[in-house]
């Protein structure tokens, strides 16, 4: 039973760091979908700066990130 336990323990930096991947992915595609419209009010937006914004606002937003 005790190592059960103790190895359920060690694989939970697994599951946040899976979170945070799933979630810098779902962001990276948000921002697929939502650049070309940027672009076309701001020409001189970048991608990285439109996705940087992304991220920026998620956070905001949210306050914390989404959990799976």
């Amino acid at each position: 039973m005790r190592s059960k336990r103790y190895h359920s323990t060690l694989n939970t930096p697994d599951i946040n760091q899976s979170c945070d991947v799933q979630q810098e992915i779902d962001n990276f595609l948000r921002a697929l979908r939502s650049y070309p419209e940027s672009f076309a009010h701001n020409p001189q937006l970048s991608f990285e700066q439109h996705l940087s914004g992304i991220t920026a606002s998620d956070v905001v937003s949210g306050g914390e990130r989404r959990t799976h």
